[in-house]
């Protein structure tokens, strides 16, 4: 990214404590649970953008994969039958089929993991968006007709797939407002989505990375010294975390030890199987008893 930003060097997990704490101060805005969710990518080049829009994918008919997913997989999900393009865009999302979600966190040591697991040789990175001035940016009510029109995140969604997928028209009024990214929490497939605390960005009509959406004044500045300061209409809404590749391996174990690892995050017998395999791959004087 070629914009001056402010970006947070981390190299264990108390580094992130420390960040996340000072983070929680000056721009939570949630008594009641965080105010944040993560992604974390084991390449800090790669961008923030879903599956279906990237390069080797540009030409790829929407519409088409999704109705191809629907009639290869119905058979095995007969209880999908009458379900909408939302309800199938989430499964096609959940078994790697290229679609216009892209998956966050409400975990945070879930994306540092995902930030640490792979790509050895590359930076991480973990992105932590603020939901409730990410809403005003992609949403401004007061600046809207929609006061009159009583249009909930539920029609935003619709409209989206109706144009995208569909292909159907979309009401004037809203049309500049689907343009950017709607944040939503989805229903719970499997216990995976569970185990990782999935939520979801729904891509709208521009099909660009949010990097090239935003503009500097949408970072959040974390201040050194902890002040808080308020902005009326507050769109300060992202931060950009790296992890060098010399400190991926230590954070792994520090998350292991926290009961973050393959196990926890990916529940079923296969994911136990190679968890117990890394950990006698790596760990030669490791005893059975501390499994």
């Amino acid at each position: 990214m070629r914009r001056e930003i402010d970006i947070w060097r981390i190299s264990s997990i108390s580094n992130f404590l420390e960040l996340l704490e000072k983070l929680q101060f000056q721009f939570g805005q949630s008594q009641r649970g965080s105010s944040f969710i993560f992604r974390g990518m084991a390449n800090t080049d790669w961008s923030l953008l879903p599956s279906i829009f990237r390069e080797e994918r540009r030409f790829i008919d929407e519409n088409e994969i999704l109705h191809h997913f629907r009639k290869e997989s119905s058979g095995l999900l007969p209880n999908m039958k009458s379900c909408d393009s939302f309800t199938w865009l989430q499964y096609a999302q959940h078994y790697g089929v290229p679609t216009r979600l892209l998956d966050f966190t409400e975990n945070p040591l879930c994306a540092l993991y995902f930030s640490c697991i792979s790509n050895d040789e590359k930076d991480g990175c973990l992105w932590i968006l603020n939901v409730h001035s990410y809403h005003r940016w992609t949403i401004s009510v007061a600046e809207s007709n929609l006061e009159r029109v009583s249009y909930t995140k539920n029609d935003f969604i619709k409209s989206i797939l109706d144009s995208e997928v569909r292909g159907c028209e979309v009401r004037e009024e809203i049309k500049r407002f689907i343009e950017k990214p709607i944040f939503f929490i989805p229903e719970y497939i499997d216990q995976r989505m569970s185990a990782q605390s999935s939520r979801f960005l729904l891509w709208g009509t521009k099909g660009v990375s949010l990097e090239e959406m935003m503009q500097p004044e949408h970072f959040m500045k974390v201040s050194s010294d902890g002040v808080r300061f308020e902005i009326a209409n507050d769109e300060r809404f992202i931060l950009k975390v790296e992890i060098s590749t010399s400190c991926k391996n230590d954070i792994i174990q520090q998350l292991d030890i926290l009961g973050i690892n393959e196990k926890t995050l990916f529940p079923g017998l296969d994911s136990i199987g190679r968890y117990i395999g890394k950990r006698y791959r790596y760990n030669r004087d490791i005893h059975s008893d501390y499994l």
